[in-house]
């Protein structure tokens, strides 16, 4: 099952919230988005869908292509 992760990161002296995802205790990806419900929205996806672990990088590649867009 894939999780929402949530953590701080400190740009040029701003602190932002930033989101990303993990799957159980294996494989992830924090700093994603800045945008919590789009991040949300993946996990979501992964989870309805049943996404191996082993394509969550790619699922990631096309979801950061699509909102640099």
């Amino acid at each position: 099952m894939y999780f929402l992760t949530k953590d701080k990161v400190i740009v040029e002296g701003r602190e932002y919230t930033v989101y990303g995802m993990k799957y159980n205790d294996g494989p992830f990806a924090a700093d994603l988005s800045t945008d919590k419900h789009s991040v949300q929205r993946l996990v979501e996806k992964c989870n309805e869908y049943q996404l191996e672990p082993i394509h969550m990088f790619d699922v990631i590649e096309d979801f950061l292509a699509e909102i640099k867009s």
